[in-house]
């Protein structure tokens, strides 16, 4: 039988800050810098900024965020 609801990928925000995110398919996407309104912001290394939903965010294994999109369906968050 299946819960109703499980428990969120994260319970504490501050927690994941300067962590590494990886999409759904494993490519490195960036670190956290910042989470607000509902969103966490990522930076990449190609100067990209990603504002992406924390509904997205999929897993959390204490050093790494495991988001529930593949690389090619993040561009649609790229902001600047």
């Amino acid at each position: 039988m299946q819960k109703a609801f499980s428990e969120p990928a994260v319970l504490n925000w501050d927690r994941v800050i300067h962590k590494n995110a990886r999409t759904k398919d494993g490519e490195p996407l960036g670190y956290i810098a910042s989470e607000y309104d509902g969103f966490i912001l990522i930076l990449s290394s190609g100067s990209r900024e990603y504002r992406i939903p924390k509904s997205h965010v999929e897993a959390f294994d204490g050093s790494q965020v495991f988001l529930d999109l593949e690389f090619g369906e993040v561009s649609q968050y790229i902001i600047g």
